[in-house]
C-alpha cells in the first residue's frame, strides 16, 4: 500500500518534469548507470505511520485504516534559477492536489519547506560548478475505504 501511494504522488507530476524515485539514477538499454539529467525532482520519504482511528486516537477494533506519509520532494538544478523553476512547476502539480489510490480516500497534499535552497558542494557538474537543491515535505493522509 505504501508503494501505491508514492506512485500516485509521482503520477501528479507531468511528464515534462524529470522525476526520480528514491535515487537520482537512470540506466541505458545495456543496464549501465547514467548520470542524472538536470533539472529534476526526486521523490522519497518515510514509510508511513498506520493508525486505526486517525488523529483523535485509535479505534476500539484497532484495525489499521489510516496511513500518514511524509513525502519529500528534492528539487535539483544546475544553478539556483534552474532549481527555482523546477520547484515552482513541481509545487504547482503537487501542493493541495489529491493523489488517487484505489481503495483509499486521500486528503490533498500539504506542502512545507524542509530544507532551504543550497549549493551541493559534494557534486561537481560536468564542465564545473555545483548543482543547487532544496527540499519540500508533503504530508499525505489516506483513509482506507
Amino acid at each position: 500500500m505504501i508503494k501505491e501511494h508514492y506512485d500516485a504522488v509521482r503520477a501528479l507530476l507531468p511528464g515534462t518534469i524529470r522525476t526520480y524515485m528514491w535515487k537520482a539514477e537512470e540506466r541505458d538499454a545495456a543496464g549501465k548507470i547514467l548520470l542524472p539529467r538536470y533539472p529534476y525532482v526526486m521523490l522519497g520519504g518515510d514509510l508511513g505511520n498506520e493508525t486505526s482511528g486517525g488523529p483523535d486516537g485509535e479505534s476500539l477494533t484497532d484495525v489499521p485504516n489510516v496511513l500518514t506519509l511524509r513525502i519529500r520532494a528534492t528539487y535539483v538544478g544546475i544553478n539556483a534559477d534552474s532549481m527555482l523553476i523546477i520547484a515552482r512547476n513541481a509545487r504547482k502539480s503537487l501542493n493541495r492536489k489529491t493523489p488517487v489510490v484505489e481503495g483509499w480516500r486521500t486528503n490533498p497534499l500539504r506542502q512545507s519547506v524542509l530544507l532551504d535552497g543550497q549549493v551541493d558542494r559534494d557534486v561537481v557538474l560536468t564542465g564545473g560548478g555545483n548543482p543547487t537543491f532544496a527540499v519540500d515535505e508533503f504530508l499525505l493522509v489516506s483513509h482506507k475505504l
